[in-house]
């Protein structure tokens, strides 16, 4: 092979790579985003039943209007995602009390003890 063919081989070669990087670089990006996206997403359903929980716990009105604004917003900006979650965080948290009705040990147990308040409970069942 000729210095000339060498030379365009590895111009090829280099345009083939630089387009295969350039294509690994965007799917990166994506995953990347989608990533953020589940995790702001994973952090406002938190923050949601963090607040929720502290309105219980003050004694403020349950369902006020506010309250369920909120919520339909949130719902409209997650999807039904965000009900399904809702609903998954519940099953865990049922699951948590009935494992510490039968005295049966859990990771939620070990992590905090016994002395764990409710909202160190939601911020380990839910890691964001």
């Amino acid at each position: 092979m000729s210095e000339v063919s060498h030379i365009l081989e590895a111009m090829l070669r280099w345009i083939r790579n630089a387009r295969l990087n350039a294509q690994m670089d965007e799917e990166l990006r994506e995953i990347i985003s989608e990533h953020e996206r589940m995790r702001e997403s994973a952090t406002a359903i938190r923050d949601f039943l963090l607040r929720v929980l502290d309105e219980t716990q003050s004694g403020a009105e349950k369902f006020s209007d506010e309250a369920l604004a909120d919520a339909a917003e949130l719902i409209e900006e997650l999807g039904p995602g965000a009900f399904y979650w809702m609903t998954e965080i519940a099953v865990q948290m049922t699951l948590l009390a009935q494992a510490s009705l039968a005295d049966i040990p859990t990771n939620v147990s070990v992590e905090l003890g016994k002395s764990g308040s409710a909202e160190q409970i939601v911020k380990l069942v839910v890691q964001v």
